[in-house]
Order: structure tokens, then C-alpha cells, then sequence
């Protein structure tokens, strides 16, 4: 077995992957059950977690507003290289006669649930926990020693038994900046209440999430500011009035009160998104290019050292507000908000 993960790794690494881990099934039976391999595959016994390092440069400058296409361009190619890896693994286990399946690492839900929980066939991040490419940090993101929370992820599950590694305990990186707190325009990070889960036999304390409508909607695009009076935000333009953190009940409210205006198509569709189904993962590429990311601020602001975390803070509150200009987003920096400096580069 030990030259199926050699070949394994030797793929992933011909494929441009940065990070390749594996762990058993076993190692995630005290996992939520997101983690459990056995939804994807019955058979699986092992997992192989896979992560994709994004372009820092692109990310400070997609933080700073200066160029949204590099970023995005990127962030895009490091799906498509996690879902190519992942389908080129799971055909080399075919080959040797294992069962092997993969899925998307973003966009693809459990049948059977309500939507807003937006459970995953599989948990991308407790893979990658359980085979030692990171830890969960506050945020709740996988951080990595290397690459902080900068990263794409994918899975391959297998019913090949790969030796596994080992994961890594929960590191004080974080030092309690919490700055992935700060960035969140939606609240969803909790800057305070924190929450533990188990994985392969480690505890790691993370952030208490508010409920996954906040992150959608801001993620999604459909609101960019904290509040109408905001001096930066997302690269989205759209303005939603929205309570802070702690009434979840009034925000649900306010947001499918928001759904019913004809006008926030935007909107509308991430409600009515529970019918939506990617596509199979042969034709990835067509649909991941019409991707177009306004935020994600709360993994791209997480890099390894402290110094690094607070420039990326600084670039991006003094980065000003993204608005709609007569032939499109322009990027606004002046506290008054009343004249675009900048245009936008989607």
C-alpha cells in the first residue's frame, strides 16, 4: 500500500496540488457526520485529502481593491486543479481495482436536508483535519502551517485501507486575533462564543457560527457592507439593511422579506438554490468560469504570521466601498462615499 500512496502523492503533485494527506474511516468515527466517507462510498475505508495554496499577491490585492479579476482567476484555477486531482486519483484507484469517488469541493449539498444547513457529501475541512494538511482555526476554516487559511480542498474517498497520518494538534496561530471575526460583514463569525468538534481524536475550539443564511448572503453576494453607512465592503455593491449579530430571527426575516422583491434577482436565486445541483464534475470547468467572488474574507485575511493577518486587515478597511457606477462597480475610497476614485477590474 505504501507504493499506491507514493503513486497517489506523485499524481496529485504532477497536477499542481500543494498539500496531500490521507486517514481512515475509522480515524473519523468521532467526527460530525459530514465526515463519514460511507455517504460518498459504502465501501470507503480511507480518504485522501488534497489543497491547492492560493496566489497571495492576487488575495492582497483583491483585499486592497486594486484588481478583482487576478484573485477571482485564481481562486477559480485552484478548484479546477483540487476537482482534476481529484477525478485523476479516483481513476488511478479504479485501475487498481479499489472503489473510488470524489465530489465537489464547494456548491454541493446532502439530498434530504434542509437546505440552509448546507451539509456536503462530504466535509472537505474534517478530511483534511483527520490527514495532517491543517487544523481548524477560530474562523473554522482549515489553517495550514504553510499556507495559513489560503487554500482550496477537495477529497477522494477509497475502499483501497492507505496508511494514515497523522493530524496535527490545534496551534495558538490564531494568538486570538480573531480578525476573521472583524471581516465579516454578515456576523457569522462570532468574534467571542466558540464551539469545540472532535476530529480523529483531537478537540479544536473554533468560533460558535451564527446560522448559514448570514454567510450566504454575504458570500453570495447579495449584501457587500455591515451597514448602509459602512466605509468598506465586499467587492458587492449591494446594499441590504440587515441586523448585527445576535437577532437571527429578525435577519431571516429582513433577508426573505428582501427575496420577494422581483428586483434582487441575485437574491432570489440564492434562496430558491436548494433545486440547484452542480454538475457532474467531467464538465466543471464550463460552470466554475462563470464563478465570480465578492468575499471570503475570513479565510484570505488568514495568513501563518500575526504581521501578515493585520496588513490584510488594514488593506482591506481602508479599501472603501464597491458601488454601482453608470457602466458598472466602481470602487469608492473617499469617507464620504460621494465621488468613485477607482474603477472596478471584474
Amino acid at each position: 500500500m505504501q507504493r499506491l500512496k507514493e503513486e497517489i502523492v506523485s499524481t496529485a503533485r504532477r497536477m499542481g496540488i500543494d498539500k496531500v494527506g490521507f486517514t481512515t474511516r475509522e480515524r473519523l468515527a468521532d467526527a460530525p457526520p459530514s465526515a463519514d466517507l460511507g455517504y460518498l462510498l459504502p465501501s470507503a475505508r480511507s480518504a485522501i485529502s488534497v489543497a491547492v495554496a492560493l496566489d497571495k499577491a492576487a488575495i492582497r490585492a483583491y483585499l486592497g481593491k486594486v484588481d478583482h479579476a487576478a484573485h477571482t482567476n485564481d481562486h477559480r484555477a485552484s478548484y479546477m486543479k483540487v476537482i482534476e486531482a481529484g477525478m485523476a486519483i479516483r481513476e488511478l484507484l479504479r485501475e487498481r481495482g479499489y472503489e473510488a469517488e470524489t465530489s465537489w469541493p464547494n456548491f454541493e449539498y446532502r439530498s434530504g436536508q434542509p437546505f440552509l444547513a448546507l451539509v456536503p457529501p462530504l466535509s472537505h475541512r474534517y478530511i483534511a483535519v483527520a490527514s495532517g494538511i491543517g487544523w481548524l482555526g477560530w474562523s473554522g476554516n482549515v489553517v495550514t502551517p504553510e499556507y495559513g487559511g489560503t487554500i482550496s480542498l477537495s477529497s477522494v474517498v477509497t475502499s483501497a485501507e492507505l496508511e494514515p497520518d497523522e493530524p496535527l494538534e490545534q496551534r495558538d496561530s490564531c494568538e486570538d486575533c480573531h480578525l476573521c471575526a472583524a471581516v465579516c460583514v454578515s456576523h457569522f463569525v462570532s468574534p467571542k462564543a466558540e464551539t469545540t468538534v472532535t476530529v480523529a481524536g483531537h478537540t479544536y475550539t473554533h468560533n460558535k457560527k451564527a446560522p448559514n443564511l448570514r454567510c450566504m448572503v454575504t458570500c453570495g453576494g447579495t449584501n457587500g457592507v455591515t451597514d448602509r453607512e459602512a466605509k468598506w465592503s465586499t467587492w458587492s455593491y449591494k446594499v441590504l439593511d440587515l441586523p448585527g449579530p445576535g437577532d437571527d430571527e429578525e435577519f431571516e426575516r429582513r433577508v426573505l422579506e428582501y427575496g420577494k422583491d422581483p428586483d434582487n434577482r441575485l437574491l432570489r436565486g440564492l434562496l430558491n438554490a436548494d433545486s440547484f445541483t452542480p454538475p457532474d464534475l467531467e464538465h466543471a470547468d464550463k460552470w466554475v468560469n462563470f464563478l465570480r467572488f465578492t468575499c471570503g474574507n475570513c479565510m484570505l485575511v488568514c495568513w501563518p504570521e500575526l504581521k501578515d493577518r493585520k496588513e490584510n486587515y488594514r488593506l482591506l478597511t481602508t479599501s472603501g466601498r464597491v458601488v454601482k457606477g453608470d457602466s458598472g462597480p466602481v470602487v469608492v475610497r473617499d469617507s464620504a462615499l460621494s465621488e468613485p476614485t477607482v474603477s472596478a477590474r471584474t
